[in-house]
């Protein structure tokens, strides 16, 4: 029993994920992964003018090992260099099952991130939030830190004046139980949360009646309006001392609040989130995001 436990310890810290949940998630998987086409950057432009198909490579590991890789890469950070070695393929090789492994991640594993019905809502809700029995979801926008673009006009809309660094953003939301229903693709860092939440496609998703939960950045009370929908944000002070009830009201805000920054701060576990990314992995970052989402989705729930 405790070989067990240990195993399943260190599956966690190495995948992000349980040996039972990796076990149902690579059955999910590994049906159409064993038909996949695999990505590669010398041949995608070649393919595109040729009519003949090229013969795939030969596969070099097996697939339970290429999704082990593609977790280790997620949850660890490891660079395609020490891959490579610990699986003794080529880097090349490395990239090659990390971006197939996401593209295919990123469609199949989608029912993970789930907008929830009202009464999935109230079924579900925690101690915490019996002052905002309304609420739908709670919003905030989190920051990556992305290498800085050789273009003036590159480094001028991915800079984030709040990071102080070029970054990429993206919207999140969450249940009041604390799972994301909602992640947006990246944009650039100079971009405002109230544009982020007008063209991410977040809107779509609001109802009439719906209570939406945000720090005081958010100012998306018209946007929700025209939903039918309300806007939960602490008060402003305006310069004045805050009467009792504000200040009880910005209390009990904070401290629902307080969860999303746990739900981002949960993902940002992944390494690969951490440190700076490369540009040339840019095309891959919404997808990697999301995919780190959903596998936070699958661990236990994080507001009671």
């Amino acid at each position: 029993m405790e070989d067990v436990y240990k195993n399943d310890m260190s599956c966690k810290f190495y995948t992000g994920i349980t040996l039972a949940v990796f076990t149902i998630i690579f059955n999910v998987l590994k049906i159409k992964a064993s038909s996949m086409v695999y990505w590669n950057s010398t041949e995608t432009n070649e393919r595109q003018d040729s009519k003949t198909p090229r013969r795939e490579p030969k596969r070099l590991l097996s697939l339970k090992e290429e999704f082990t890789l593609t977790l280790l890469r997620l949850r660890r950070g490891f660079d395609t260099k020490s891959l490579s070695d610990m699986f003794a393929i080529s880097e090349s090789s490395v990239s090659r099952i990390f971006t197939t492994w996401m593209c295919l991640m990123s469609i199949d594993l989608g029912f993970l991130i789930k907008w929830p019905s009202k009464e999935q809502i109230m079924e579900n809700l925690p101690k915490c939030f019996k002052h905002f029995k309304k609420t739908r979801c709670i919003i905030d926008c989190t920051e990556f830190f992305v290498q800085k673009p050789s273009l003036p006009t590159a480094q001028r809309i991915t800079y984030s004046s709040y990071k102080h660094h070029n970054t990429f953003k993206c919207l999140v939301a969450i249940t009041p139980s604390g799972s994301f229903c909602f992640v947006s693709d990246l944009y650039t860092g100079s971009i405002s949360d109230k544009k982020i939440v007008q063209e991410s496609g977040f809107l779509d998703n609001i109802e009439f009646g719906d209570d939406i939960m945000a720090d005081r950045g958010f100012l998306i009370r018209g946007d929700l309006a025209l939903k039918g929908a309300t806007l939960n944000i602490p008060p402003f002070s305006f310069g004045r001392q805050m009467g009792s009830n504000a200040t009880t009201k910005t209390r009990r805000i904070a401290r629902a609040r307080i969860h999303v920054e746990r739900a981002i701060g949960r993902l940002k576990n992944y390494a690969i989130l951490q440190g700076v990314m490369t540009l040339q992995m840019k095309p891959l970052y919404s997808q990697i995001v999301k995919v780190c989402a959903m596998l936070c989705n699958l661990d236990c729930q994080l507001v009671k």
